[in-house]
């Protein structure tokens, strides 16, 4: 009996030594480590004052706010664990995870000394998210999207100067219950605080970082997937996995970030598995797609004649009236036909989604402006004071032609007051030519990051936005459209406003065209945004050869 029980004993290890074995294989690289580019290196880290594209990437997942959006664009519980909303819908209170860290390092060594360890208290505490959102309405901040927090009670005033930040509808309720009271309303709020605006930030940090908040390693404190390793001016920026946030710790180890824009390295790295992922043209498509790679679309951009609204000349509504109305754009939509998916019949890219379906679905039509030659000229001379006008037109090479026939039919139909050439430039230089303001009209597109079609328009109502419009008008359609909370309601909002942009000739939608990010055949689970823009790398895994 006893010889059995050995024998069964013997069996019993032996069976759990295999099951081990077994559990411990997988078809995914254990930490593994992955490469991605970035266009540009980001000016700041720091998520408040965040506003490129590759800023963002990165603060998406070094951060983490109350709510995150899911694969559907909606809304979900992130450093919150749970939410309640009063009955009137304008108090939410948000129980925080207890466990989750801020993570610390050898980097900060340089700020708080050899006892960096234990320098701050790294609990994720309310009181992070208090200051976080009262930081991000300080005036002194000048953060971009400060104006997406205005549903927030008293948000305005703040944002304005006109009242104190404590004074902000923000409050701490014990170390973990965050207490937000609203102003009005917004079915845009939780949408709102997964954005990098309203994630937290830890107020004895900052303050060490003496104004440097963001520009490095050593400036940077991060709570959400990864935080942030080390970062290499001019080269790259590496994350790694931050084990101090439990419920939401990555899959992978690390992450490399190169900046570079050069589209032959890029599809070679893509092709040979050096990168897991990166934006693509349409003509490295088929390529990729031979090498086993996934190409993902994302119909995010909207092309048009953006009017520098500042300018001397371009502030006149009615000049800018009289050159829509005179313009027939056929030339120009035979040039971009073959690369775009629609003509334009709003300014809101499909991208952009309203209860999971692409707004473009919902859209009802927005009044565009076409080709007038009665109302060009009574536009023209309303303006005209029998002065010479002189415009300049920017475009890339691919358009100077259907450019230059625009601008001899103005010239046949105002005469001879008006002087108008066309500047061509390289995609690039017309960009940061548009982004700094400096250009009266240009021929371009607008690529956007946002989720919803409040967020898009809302970006018209940020002071640094690209036709510099500064409209009190605008504004309060905006602040009425974050106020909406109905599927009706929000479309009326956004028809609104962008009838305002239109008839109001700020801006003129002609079509819209996708941009493309590619996946190796060896990686599964990396979240894109629906703009295709910021790319959550939590739950990424790398699969064995």
């Amino acid at each position: 009996m006893k010889r059995y029980l050995c024998r069964i004993c013997a069996f019993l290890t032996a069976l759990a030594i295999i099951c081990a074995a077994f559990s411990g294989c997988s078809d995914t690289v254990k930490d593994a480590e992955i490469r991605l580019p970035l266009a540009a290196e980001p000016l700041t880290l720091d998520p408040q004052i965040a506003e490129s594209a590759e800023s963002r990437t990165v603060v998406a997942n070094c951060f983490e706010g109350l709510m995150k959006l899911d694969e559907t664009g909606k809304p979900i519980p992130a450093a919150a664990s749970s939410t309640a909303i009063s009955s009137d819908g304008l108090v939410y209170e948000f129980k925080l995870h207890e466990d989750k860290k801020w993570h610390i390092n050898s980097n900060h060594e340089a700020l708080f000394g050899e006892n960096w360890e234990n320098a701050i208290d790294l609990r994720v505490t309310a009181q992070d998210f208090v200051f976080g959102l009262r930081r991000a309405l300080s005036p002194e901040t000048k953060a971009p999207d400060a104006q997406r927090l205005y549903m927030i009670k008293n948000a305005e005033k703040v944002h304005k100067g006109e009242l104190p930040a404590t004074q902000l509808g923000v409050e701490a309720v014990g170390e973990f219950t965050v207490r937000i009271t609203l102003e009005y309303q917004s079915g845009e709020f939780l949408t709102v605080l997964s954005e990098p605006v309203a994630m937290p930030c830890k107020q004895v940090f900052f303050e060490a970082t003496g104004g440097r908040h963001g520009l490095g390693a050593e400036y940077i404190l991060c709570n959400g997937s990864f935080y942030l390793s080390r970062w290499y001016k001019n080269s790259t920026i590496i994350l790694r996995r931050n084990a101090d946030n439990p419920q939401a710790q990555a899959k992978i180890y690390s992450v490399t970030y190169a900046f570079t824009q050069d589209l032959e390295i890029i599809l070679e790295k893509m092709s040979d598995g050096t990168y897991t992922a990166a934006p693509v043209t349409a003509d490295m498509i088929p390529a990729l797609e031979s090498e086993g790679c996934t190409v993902k679309e994302f119909k995010n951009t909207v092309w048009g004649l953006a009017f520098n609204c500042a300018d001397a000349a371009m502030k006149s509504t009615r000049l800018r009236l009289a050159l829509i109305m005179a313009t027939d754009f056929s030339e120009i939509i035979s040039v971009a036909e073959p690369e775009m998916n629609g003509r334009a019949n709003g300014i809101i890219p499909p991208s952009c989604m309203m209860d999971g379906i692409s707004y473009a679905e919902h859209a009802p039509s927005v009044g565009l402006l076409g080709y007038d030659e009665a109302a060009a000229k009574k536009y023209f001379n309303e303006y005209s004071d029998g002065s010479m006008c002189e415009i300049t037109v920017l475009c890339t090479q691919a358009y100077e032609t259907a450019v230059r026939r625009i601008i001899q039919n103005w010239q046949q139909l105002f005469g001879i007051n008006i002087s108008a050439k066309v500047e061509v430039l390289e995609k690039a230089e017309l960009d940061s030519r548009i982004n700094s303001g400096n250009y009266q009209l240009a021929l371009t597109d607008i690529s956007t990051a946002a989720q919803t079609p409040a967020q898009f328009l809302s970006a018209f109502a940020n002071a640094s936005n690209i036709c510099r419009l500064n409209s009190k008008t605008y504004n309060k359609l905006i602040n009425q459209l974050n106020m909406a909370s109905g599927q009706n309601s929000v479309i009326e909002g956004c028809t609104k406003a962008q009838q305002f942009i239109i008839q109001n000739g700020v801006f003129c939608p002609l079509f819209f065209t996708s941009s493309y990010s590619a996946v190796n055949n060896r990686t599964r689970n990396v979240v894109f945004s629906h703009s295709g823009n910021i790319i959550n790398l939590t739950n990424t895994e790398i699969l064995k050869n």
